[in-house]
């Protein structure tokens, strides 16, 4: 199974930084039964202006923070993973536990992309292509 969220095109270029060594982390509230056990997501979705755009791959680790009441649960990724997707429409934001499990299903194996990609997709975002397509 895999999370998707929703961010603002700011908050994705912040997240895809690609400083060595560096991890980025995403907080959300109560996770679905189906994550315990050695079971957490493997894919962190993100939409933008109400499409998906790609996903980062999420490192298996899942910390809990009890004080930290509406999203207690924090998910690790490098964000050197970041792949991007073709857009596609993401469900509504919703007020509960700040993600959907309503996500894209992916045919095909799930790779990082290059740096170059990366950037490109993100200046894309940024300009407002709603398509997303690169040349």
């Amino acid at each position: 199974m895999d999370l998707g969220v929703w961010m603002s095109s700011e908050v994705l270029a912040h997240k895809q930084g690609d400083e060595p060594g560096r991890v980025q982390v995403w907080n959300v509230g109560p996770l679905p039964d189906a994550f315990g056990c050695g079971n957490p997501p493997r894919c962190l979705f993100v939409a933008v202006r109400g499409q998906w755009r790609g996903f980062f791959v999420l490192n298996g680790q899942v910390l809990f923070n009890a004080q930290d009441s509406p999203r207690p649960y924090t998910l690790i990724f490098d964000p050197r993973t970041w792949t991007p997707i073709t857009p596609q429409p993401a469900p509504p934001r919703t007020h509960g536990p700040g993600y959907t499990l309503d996500v894209p299903q992916l045919h095909g194996k799930r790779k990082a992309r290059t740096k170059a990609t990366n950037e490109t997709e993100t200046s894309l975002i940024a300009q407002g292509n709603e398509t997303g397509r690169t040349r």
